[in-house]
């Protein structure tokens, strides 16, 4: 790949920003946004180690830098690396066909991965994303301590977003957070997330209404009570599984129970039955709709396995919080990168997810960041 390839798949006034965000301040060694680019992105692909970027520097003629100076220069960047990633997102180059329910909505599916950095005391932290189901990019992200839990707060939601995610979001505050904010979810709860209401009140139990449920999808409208007591209004979708997925559940709990050492409650194997979320989309959706849009949030995770997989994302090589940050705001850069560089040479995806081994083919991925190649033309 030569270096005008790479140029056209950066963000307009990338060098001007470059200095703008004081990535460059002086130009001692470093003297200009592209050799800045290519250090980094060198340093961030294949885990290539500071002293492998230095001696880099070197043979391509960039300068004589040190790898203590290499990560004091990339912590410099870090605003630089927060405005590249923020003008790759969201990356429209891949579509899906969005089914015509979904139009009005930015349809986002949220979830979270454990990030460990590596050192004599390994550390833990959180990182939540946010993945757009219809171009499988992701379009937010945060970086927290690991104490930080899964709840939609997490995440910056605008009216006529669309939310999916999964039980761990399944509480009154993720909820509230979502409404107040104009966006809808998709949601899947537990048994007994939370209280359930009538209209009048009064509290009802999800299990007495799954018993008169088969495997066609149904609903029923319940009531919530937000954190001024008051009742708002959503619908539960649920249907019941199919005997395989039942039994497959069942096997689930038993070895749940064998590693918990404890005992599930009838109520609970019951519901594990049943598949049921708590939506707040309209009723012109109907149940089924609900339940099959939930199912596509499994892409989320596929797509972030493929950057842990293919850009080593499970592993943060560095020994404080900011290097460390640098480091992910980077990785993710990376990722949206080479998400756009093959938008643009070979995806003709299908309304299926894309196979493992479309994600991770490193020989296409080699085509973009060939960088012994690139910085030598």
């Amino acid at each position: 790949m030569e270096i005008k390839e790479l140029i056209d798949l950066l963000p307009e006034d990338y060098e001007k920003e470059c200095y703008e965000k004081k990535a460059i301040m002086r130009k001692r060694i470093i003297k200009n946004p592209l050799d800045l680019m290519i250090l980094l992105l060198y340093y961030l692909y294949d885990n290539h180690s500071l002293v492998d970027v230095s001696q880099f520097a070197i043979l391509k003629n960039i300068g004589n830098i040190s790898d203590t100076a290499l990560i004091k220069k990339f912590i410099q960047c870090k605003d630089w690396i927060k405005w590249l990633v923020s003008k790759m997102l969201p990356n429209e180059i891949i579509h899906y066909k969005k089914p015509e329910e979904l139009e009005p909505y930015r349809v986002i599916a949220v979830d979270a991965s454990d990030l460990v950095q590596k050192g004599a005391v390994k550390k833990i932290w959180h990182l939540h994303y946010g993945v757009d189901l219809f171009s499988l990019a992701c379009n937010q992200f945060k970086l927290s301590e690991q104490s930080t839990g899964e709840s939609l707060k997490n995440f910056e939601i605008k009216e006529k977003d669309l939310v999916i995610a999964d039980r761990a979001y399944g509480t009154i505050t993720s909820i509230e957070h979502c409404l107040k904010r104009g966006g809808e979810f998709i949601i899947r709860i537990k048994n007994k997330s939370f209280n359930l209401y009538n209209k009048q009140g009064e509290k009802i139990l999800l299990s007495d209404w799954l018993k008169t449920i088969g495997t066609k999808a149904e609903e029923i409208t319940i009531y919530i009570r937000d954190s001024n007591k008051k009742l708002i209004p959503l619908r539960i979708c649920a249907a019941k599984k199919t005997k395989e997925e039942i039994a497959a559940g069942e096997k689930r709990l038993k070895r749940l129970e064998s590693k918990k050492q404890t005992t599930y409650s009838e109520d609970t194997k019951f519901t594990h039955q049943f598949m049921f979320v708590i939506t707040s989309l309209p009723a012109s959706v109907c149940a089924e709709k609900v339940l099959e849009f939930y199912r596509l949030r499994w892409q989320v995770e596929l797509v972030f396995k493929r950057y842990k997989s293919l850009l080593g994302l499970g592993n943060i090589p560095t020994k404080t919080k900011e290097s460390s940050e640098v480091w992910l705001n980077g990785k993710m850069f990376l990722a949206l990168l080479i998400e756009k560089y093959l938008g643009d040479i070979d995806f003709s995806p299908s309304w299926n997810i894309r196979t493992e081994t479309e994600y991770m083919e490193r020989n296409e991925i080699g085509k973009l960041f060939d960088l012994y190649d690139a910085a030598s033309q």
